[in-house]
């Protein structure tokens, strides 16, 4: 028992050692608040505008910091993801637009408060919860990031390349009754990945005699093009649709004994987001309509939800909020996206000279510690922003979509260009983004081709490095505990869904008992 003390009390003085430093760097610097401040703006109005996501602020603003050093660009653009998740409740409630996938669940109670003339209060409700939220997952980000990227550092290569299967499979998986479809999405962004020279041999691999493919696809525009382009052309054929309601400012922010009675649901829907967070590709949309089904499940009046209550709100928004940290985890030490924006953030992370994984910490501790500083002060920033701005982001809701497009798209086609100063590498991100809303047209989805470009470059060289090593013998796969362990778990996540909905159509479709007809007794 005192060893586990020991242990742990230096754990905690191991963090104190390298957080405050981190934070009284960040506070004391007017560049960094800025940043961080500009990010949070940034993000709102991002966030504040249907149809532009977190994915496409942290994207088009990545060029952007070039400029800077890493931990104020990266600084920069946690605090824009952070942003346009408190931002997404804005549309959600005015108008029953999410502003963001994640806000999706804030609508069902966010939009029928505002129809009731609490439209303030119930932005309120979520200005307080994401802070919470956002709060929470910071905690968990600090702590249990560096003790993962302890443990990530015992891995050999068998464990990495079976880690990097492992996030492929799950994010082919979750993709309801559509498993070939998600499965046949990560091997095209497999075979993206492997695009130009082979590292070993020389050759060529689906180059086709191009000198300009011969570098490989660079992993920003291949982002880009997947990820942007298909949302900006599908935002082009979508209408604002819904109506603007009044709100009132007064009275906005829930008061104390009121915050009390919501304590345990936003905690613990905040908690729900960040191990929802950390799973790779789930994102914030799962993890809010986890915790609004818990929320709803313990609350005495969950008949009022879907009518205005508050509860659902304050659920929808921690746990949205609460994914933004729990993303953040595997990237740090597993260099594994938890999301589309950390997705982004990973390119950003490489283009500034960092390595995301399990010697981030060792390499680049000063720098990474400095980042996670950012991320809690962009989360006070978001309280100041958030009440002042308020009535400033709703007029985001008047620009024109037929003018908001082509400004972003423009945007898109400059960053691109400015990455290497390379036209080709605009032409494949346009190719790429057209090939992206081809699939999205044919219900693929899009975000597990992302995944499979990103990991696919780990999952090759660290396979190749398991066999050299083990003198090309497969059977290292196998025999090695963890690897064999997680490769168990890849497998499970492959067939247990399909398994289950399997059992659950024979049992739908079996005859009920109960409904034979029974001989007539009088």
């Amino acid at each position: 028992m005192s060893c586990r003390f020991r242990c742990a009390e230096g754990m905690a003085m191991e963090l104190l050692d390298n957080l405050i430093p981190a934070l009284l760097s960040t506070v004391t610097s007017p560049v960094a608040l800025g940043l961080i401040l500009v990010g949070v703006v940034v993000g709102f109005t991002f966030g504040a505008t249907p149809g532009l996501t977190a994915t496409m602020g942290v994207a088009l603003f990545i060029p952007l910091t070039f400029p800077l050093e890493a931990d104020l660009a990266i600084g920069m653009m946690i605090a824009l993801y952070c942003g346009s998740m408190a931002g997404g409740a804005i549309p959600a409630i005015l108008i029953n637009i999410p502003g963001t996938p994640s806000a999706l669940i804030t609508t069902i109670d966010g939009h029928p408060m505002a129809r009731k003339g609490l439209a303030g209060r119930a932005y309120g409700w979520a200005l307080v919860s994401s802070i919470v939220g956002g709060l929470v997952a910071w905690v968990f980000l600090v702590t249990l990031a560096p003790m993962l990227a302890r443990l990530a550092l015992k891995l050999g290569p068998a464990e990495y390349a079976a880690t990097a299967l492992l996030g492929m499979t799950i994010i082919a998986s979750i993709v309801p009754g559509r498993l070939l479809k998600g499965a046949l999405s990560v091997v095209i962004g497999v075979a993206l990945s492997v695009v130009g020279l082979d590292q070993i041999t020389g050759e060529g691999r689906w180059t086709f005699d191009t000198l300009a493919l011969m570098r490989g696809i660079d992993i920003m525009p291949a982002l880009i093009g997947l990820l942007v382009i298909p949302e900006l052309m599908g935002s082009m054929f979508e209408r604002n649709k819904g109506e603007k309601l009044p709100y009132t400012l007064k009275h906005m922010l829930p008061s104390f004994r009121e915050w009390c009675g919501q304590a345990v649901n936003t905690v613990r829907s905040a908690i729900i987001g960040v191990v929802v967070g950390i799973v790779p590709a789930l994102g914030g949309s799962v993890g809010s309509l986890i915790a609004y089904d818990q929320a709803k499940r313990s609350d005495k009046n969950r008949a009022e939800y879907g009518k205005g209550a508050p509860g659902g709100v304050v659920a929808s928004e921690a746990a949205n909020n609460g994914v933004t940290g729990g993303a953040l985890i595997p990237l740090l030490t597993l260099g594994i996206p938890g999301d589309t924006v950390t997705a982004m953030l990973l390119g950003g992370l490489t283009i500034h000279g960092l390595q995301p994984g399990p010697r981030l910490f060792e390499t680049s501790g000063p720098i990474v510690w400095e980042i996670l500083g950012s991320v809690l002060i962009a989360m006070l920033m978001i309280a100041v922003v958030g009440l002042i701005g308020f009535r400033f982001f709703v007029r985001v809701l008047d620009v024109p979509r037929h003018l908001l497009v082509p400004a972003l798209f423009v945007l898109a086609v400059v960053g691109t260009y400015s990455l290497a100063n390379q036209w080709f590498d605009v032409v494949i991100m346009l190719a790429l983004g057209v090939g992206g809303f081809l699939m999205t047209l044919a219900g693929i989805p899009v975000y597990p081709a992302v995944i499979g470009v990103i990991l696919g470059p780990l999952l090759e060289s660290e396979t190749r490095r398991a066999l050299v090593i083990s003198g090309g013998e497969w059977s290292t796969f196998f025999t090695r505990p963890g690897a064999a362990t997680i490769l168990t778990i890849a497998l499970l996540a492959l067939v247990l869904p399909n398994l289950l909905s399997w059992i659950k159509r024979q049992r739908q479709s079996a005859p009920n008992p109960s409904a034979r007809s029974t001989p007539n007794e009088n």
